[in-house]
């Protein structure tokens, strides 16, 4: 009778044939990548033309010679151990059935059943398969985890390389200003996966440290704010005048730049204050982004005519700031 695992992992077609596997499939990879690999630098057919970083190109495919065979080797030897681990669990388990039943079918010559084998070595066996069953766990969800790192590594690299004219943003030198509508769009975050443009703006903007530092505060804080059903489409704030922006940059606080925190919701201030008391990690992430709104404010006002202040105010990462800025009394 098998005993409960050996019902649940069953010998598999692949044990003891893993390195055989492994080397069909490395043989199999490096044939088609040096295949391939002919081909696109031209050993075939006519001359290559000469190449632009040709060296990059050779460590490309070198990384995509080496991580294939090392995954493949590495998911090998693990399997490979899995079922050697599987083996010594089925040996133990069945060597506590024989223990349990005393080793021998519990009944003597004359037919009369003899008392079962009390042995300490049971419990100590069960200990061990018990182990040897977590291991097994254990090396099926590495497997797992390598499968799906491969996976996604293979579909990073081969995905097509952009060109300056489809990446005109790779063109702009680092140290360069943004455009304010740049800013303003990296502001509003993308608002889906097409938005082209807001994703252009989003890695211009991204490149300014102290802009880099606030988005990334920003979106920390619009995910948090999501996690309370707080979303900043759903806002309508009553934008002020650019004059008041002016004043509160420059340090004035209170009463006289209430107008500021134009966003008056009731039930989403109560979220976030009853979110702040019991959310340590909240509260942090809260103060940190108004600080580092605070200072690219200051940066921004200095050369933003009243209309840019004003679009700045209702963006995304604007309205937030309104409305954590409310709830922490910043506009009195």
């Amino acid at each position: 009778m098998l005993g409960p695992l050996e019902k649940v992992t069953p010998r598999s077609i692949f044990e003891g044939r893993e390195i055989i596997v492994a080397t069909i499939l490395s043989v199999v990879w490096v044939f088609l990548l040096a295949a391939y690999g002919a081909g696109y630098f031209g050993l075939f057919g006519d001359v290559a033309e000469p190449r632009d970083a040709v060296f990059l190109e050779v460590i490309f495919f070198l990384i995509m010679l080496i991580l294939p065979l090392a995954f493949v080797w590495l998911g090998s030897a693990m399997i490979r151990r899995s079922f050697q681990i599987q083996d010594e669990a089925r040996r133990l388990e069945r060597e506590v059935r024989e223990l349990r039943s005393g080793g021998s079918p519990a009944q003597n010559q004359s037919g009369v059943s003899q008392p079962r084998i009390k042995d300490n070595r049971v419990e100590t066996l069960q200990q061990r398969v018990t182990e040897l069953t977590n291991q097994i766990k254990q090396m099926e969800t590495t497997i797992t985890s390598v499968r799906q790192m491969q996976a996604a590594m293979q579909t990073q690299a081969t995905a097509p390389n952009a060109t300056p004219e489809q990446t005109p943003d790779t063109v702009k030198p680092a140290d360069q200003p943004m455009d304010w509508s740049d800013l303003l769009r990296a502001l509003d975050f993308p608002r889906d996966e097409k938005d082209a443009e807001g994703f252009r703006a989003l890695r211009l903007a991204k490149r300014d440290e102290d802009t880099g530092q606030l988005l990334r505060a920003a979106e920390d804080i619009l995910n948090l704010l999501a996690q309370d059903g707080i979303y900043m489409d759903d806002l309508r704030p009553d934008i002020a005048p650019a004059y008041d922006w002016r004043m509160f940059a420059e340090g004035t606080r209170g009463s006289d730049v209430s107008t500021v925190g134009g966003i008056i919701a009731p039930e989403a201030m109560e979220r976030i204050k009853a979110r702040e008391e019991r959310d340590q990690i909240f509260r942090d992430t809260s103060l940190y982004f108004l600080r580092r709104f605070d200072i690219l404010l200051k940066s921004f006002i200095e050369g933003a005519s009243d209309a840019q202040i004003q679009l700045l105010a209702d963006t995304r990462t604007g309205r937030a700031f309104m409305l954590l800025g409310r709830a922490a009394g910043m506009f009195g």
